[in-house]
């Protein structure tokens, strides 16, 4: 009897159904490419390709579980991460370690980031308008008004080695070509992150007051939490943990280009929708948006082992979006009857 009643608990769950989609797919696919998914070379290349996005999903996480939508996070890092390169290289530093680099993208994403706090927390304007009113502006400031450049054959030598850390190489007889690929180690802060966006989420009570105000923010704050200060430190955190996320792409790519995180959010969004987080608030799980991020991943990295053009991309992107605030519609009337 408990089992079975932990059974039903666990499908009704959208956690379940996505990772049982992302296993279903990566079989058929599998198939369908003659055995290249699973190969060693193209797991390396899809757990990369996770590193950066499944960081910023996180970041998507914690903001959605409250009840916001921010759509500014991909032009803060840019913002960030091009001022920091830039002032690292104008004075010579991050030539042996990358602390410095990441200290100020750190530090510029989180001003930027108190931005948003300010005017969420304050004014309770709707977090969609604000957010995508900031990113165009942060775009301004970094295109317009500072005119950040592309930085590629003067990025700091520390970022360069940062970026050149492996955890393992895997070799691939590609047609008697032996063709070696590295497990990039900024696979590591992806895990951490991980761990403690669902530490914070599920074990301390900031991450309460996130489902609490995500839930009703009305009931929130009658139950004593300080919603303004929770915001508040909310987005200054999401902006912190941007501007970091934007570094370990630049060691990543070993470039800083200010346009390169034009349309992310359009990425990310709908893997976290998708990987159960609700577009009213108060729901989501890391692992859910693990899973979500992982459909996403293998599909933009499996396109073209099964024969599929790579602009359909943006076609399973748009779908995800529909099916994803579909069913969170559907959730959130169910809630309500």
């Amino acid at each position: 009897m408990n089992s079975s009643s932990a059974l039903k608990r666990m499908t009704k769950r959208t956690e379940f159904w996505i990772f049982l989609v992302l296993i279903i797919m990566c079989v058929l696919i599998q198939i369908r490419s003659g055995g290249q998914l699973f190969a060693p070379r193209t797991v390396v290349t899809i757990l990369r390709s996770m590193c950066v996005d499944g960081m910023f999903a996180m970041v998507c996480l914690v903001v959605m579980v409250s009840g916001g939508f921010d759509l500014s996070f991909p032009a803060i890092a840019a913002l960030s991460y091009s001022l920091a390169t830039t002032i690292c290289v104008n004075n010579n530093w991050a030539q042996e370690n990358p602390l410095a680099a990441f200290a100020l993208a750190i530090v510029i994403g989180a001003v930027l980031g108190m931005l948003n706090g300010l005017i969420i927390a304050n004014f309770k304007l709707n977090t969609m308008i604000v957010t995508l009113g900031t990113q165009t502006f942060f775009t301004g400031v970094s295109m317009g008004l500072f005119k950040m450049k592309e930085i590629t054959s003067t990025l700091p030598m520390g970022l360069r080695k940062f970026g050149e850390l492996s955890l393992f190489q895997v070799t691939t007889d590609v047609n008697g070509r032996i063709i070696t690929s590295d497990m990039t180690a900024m696979f590591i802060p992806f895990v951490i992150l991980c761990i403690l966006t669902s530490f914070l989420l599920n074990r301390t009570m900031f991450g309460r007051a996130l489902y609490a105000i995500g839930g009703n923010e009305v009931s929130a704050e009658r139950a004593g939490y300080n919603v303004k200060k929770v915001k508040f430190i909310l987005y200054t955190g999401v902006g912190a943990v941007s501007g970091f996320i934007g570094m370990v792409r630049v060691c990543m790519a070993r470039q800083s280009i200010p346009k390169a995180m034009i349309g992310k959010e359009m990425t990310i969004i709908p893997a976290v929708i998708l990987g159960g987080a609700s577009i009213f608030g108060g729901e989501g799980t890391v692992f859910g948006t693990v899973c979500a991020i992982s459909i996403i991943t293998v599909v933009s990295n499996s396109m073209l082992l099964i024969g599929i053009d790579s602009y359909w991309q943006n076609f399973f992107n748009g779908l995800i979006i529909l099916i994803g605030v579909t069913v969170s519609a559907i959730q959130a009337m169910r809630r309500n009857k």
